[in-house]
């Protein structure tokens, strides 16, 4: 019969057992069980954000294009990793208008985290379909956002360094004009009028 004790919950007097009882068995059964389900939901979780990046990059590229160039690819991997920079300027407007000295918003702190991992990933590598390849984006386009249908679809490793000249130079004036911004913001000398 189905009598199996699945939670720890369960279980009876699981404050008193002895080490090689049945009850001990249960537990350490219920234990194990809790256990290998949240692995399992961990591995869902991991599955659904690969499965929502490729979703992106699949209706973000053109579809005139058979395959992408090299460089259409890093563009779009740039354009995917300031996906949120509206939404980040938005909450920081928002705190702005509350007052500058208030903590920033939870939602605010996940999406940096989130901003800075994809950067540090996309410099070591970041891992998406061959867009290259005419085949492999058919298949991506036939692909229905199924776990199970990735396995069809060639992977490739996409890093910052290989990125062509073109882009890098843009990135670096990018990065050099927020750094002029922020260097001049701070440079601003504040005018102290004396009223004596």
């Amino acid at each position: 019969p189905n009598n199996k004790r699945h939670t720890v919950k369960n279980i009876k007097n699981r404050d008193q057992v002895h080490p090689y009882s049945r009850k001990a068995r249960q537990i350490n059964r219920a234990q194990l069980r809790t256990h290998k389900l949240a692995g399992k939901k961990e591995g869902r979780i991991a599955g659904n954000t690969k499965v929502e990046r490729w979703l992106w990059f699949r209706y973000a590229l053109d579809e005139s294009n058979l395959c992408a160039t090299k460089e259409q690819v890093h563009e779009l991997i740039q354009l995917y990793l300031k996906r949120h920079d509206d939404e980040l300027e938005q909450l920081e407007q928002e705190r702005k208008k509350k007052g500058g000295h208030r903590k920033k918003v939870p939602r605010h702190d996940i999406l940096t985290a989130l901003k800075i991992s994809e950067e540090s990933e996309y410099a070591s590598g970041f891992e998406l379909p061959d867009l290259l390849v005419e085949k492999n984006v058919r298949i991506l386009r036939e692909w229905d956002g199924d776990v199970n249908g990735m396995p069809r679809i060639r992977q490739t490793l996409y890093r910052k360094s290989d990125a062509p000249t073109s882009i890098h130079t843009s990135m670096e004036h990018e990065e050099e004009s927020k750094q002029v911004v922020t260097m001049t913001k701070s440079a601003i000398p504040t005018m102290d009028i004396d009223m004596n």
